[in-house]
């Protein structure tokens, strides 16, 4: 492939991440030099409303993020990827939703300020081939009420002088919880441990149409397994508090496409995502996602990134119950409700020959009239939140 072609390419395959070092795999046949990276992120969800709140604090969310990673080569083949993430959370999070005075739904949150920790490890050993790379992945997630082990196994296959990549992934994932206060005198009906599985598994399809083109298919499914419900949440059913209750099985597909267009006169490419999911407990969901990313003079890049979104409602969820159901299934988290959401991303970067450093901005809204289907009632517990976060790289030469 010609110099020209390669550098045009790292062009339209720029991850949009503000690290370039979480870009995703390297390049099949090579093996970069060392590289170690840091991120710091914040994320701040706006206080619930007055006109949404019912009881406890208006307080939501605040996460600080940090994030390591190593990356180096071992002999002419191999290369291990090390990354490393401690959170710390606090605030309030949403507890249940009760029918107010007019019959509308307001958020009960919690009254507490919870305050968590949580670390992750996660390693990734590839081997990389003349026509490809395969990875093992292996990670551990840990905080005060739960614990997930993670592994996987990823394979890329080249054809065709590159033309044309083939990929595939299988992963799998034992999450244990064990919530706060379980079974105690204050909440008898928080469980007091319990476990799950989660089965994933993808492919993807890649074509160079040409030196400034590249378009992407794939599909994923996920098989979930055990205790699926959120313990921390309860649902109004006729009159009464119930803790969440959700199945015990899930089954998730989604199918998404991506496409790489560089504009050579301009210096920049587009890129345009769109991806259907859908489930069996009865949630489908769209979303399309554009980004324009502009090089300036060689050293800088600016990235502007529009993102829209809409789900459905679990065949379960409701703001909350005048009867019981009959498969005694219900919740009433916003995660689960039908609603729109809109992001705005804004990132800057800028770069030497070892060092990399980069700044980025989002915007997140939630709300019913975001979606394209008729929303009969909105969650009153729907999310705004704000992220920035800046990273430096510095790899070897």
């Amino acid at each position: 492939m010609a110099h020209h072609q390669k550098s045009t390419l790292a062009v339209l395959t720029a991850a949009a991440s503000a690290l370039p070092v979480y870009s995703g795999p390297a390049r099949a046949g090579t093996v970069d030099e060392p590289t170690v990276g840091y991120r710091y992120s914040y994320y701040s969800e706006d206080d619930l409303p007055d006109d949404r709140l019912s009881g406890g604090s208006a307080s939501r969310y605040e996460i600080s993020t940090h994030q390591f990673q190593l990356s180096r080569p071992l002999g002419d083949e191999l290369e291990l990827e090390t990354d490393v993430m401690i959170e710390t959370m606090s605030g309030a999070s949403p507890w249940f939703i009760t029918p107010g005075a007019d019959g509308r739904p307001v958020q009960v949150m919690s009254g507490a300020t919870i305050q968590e920790d949580r670390y992750d490890l996660m390693t990734r050993l590839t081997r990389h081939e003349e026509a490809g790379a395969k990875a093992l992945l292996l990670g551990i997630s840990t905080e005060n009420d739960y614990l997930a082990l993670t592994g996987g196994l990823e394979g890329e296959w080249e054809f065709d002088e590159r033309q044309r990549t083939l990929s595939a992934a299988i992963g799998y994932s034992y999450d244990q919880l064990d919530p706060t206060d379980g079974g105690s005198t204050r909440f008898p009906d928080r469980i007091i441990s319990a476990d799950r599985d989660r089965v994933t598994s993808s492919v993807g399809f890649s074509q160079i149409f040409s030196a400034r083109t590249v378009a992407q298919v794939g599909a994923s499914l996920a098989y979930e397994t055990g205790y699926l419900s959120d313990p921390y949440k309860q649902v109004f059913v006729d009159g009464d508090l119930v803790p969440d209750a959700r199945p015990d099985r899930r089954v998730r597909l989604s199918v998404s496409g991506r496409l790489r267009h560089y504009l050579k006169r301009l210096a920049a490419a587009v890129h345009l995502d769109a991806r259907f999911y859908s489930d069996d407990w009865g949630v489908y969901s769209d979303t399309v996602e554009a980004a324009w990313l502009q090089n300036i003079g060689g050293q800088w890049r600016a990235e502007a990134r529009l993102r829209w979104y809409e789900q459905s409602g679990a065949d379960f969820y409701s703001p909350y119950f005048n009867a019981e159901r009959g498969d005694a299934h219900y919740s009433s988290d916003y995660r689960l409700s039908p609603y729109g959401a809109v992001s705005v991303r804004v990132a800057v970067e800028r770069a030497w020959p070892a060092w990399v450093v980069s700044l980025a901005a989002e915007r997140y809204e939630a709300d019913a009239s975001y979606a394209l289907q008729d929303v009969a009632v909105e969650n009153p517990g729907l999310v705004q939140f704000s992220v920035i976060s800046a990273a430096i790289q510095y790899r070897w030469n």
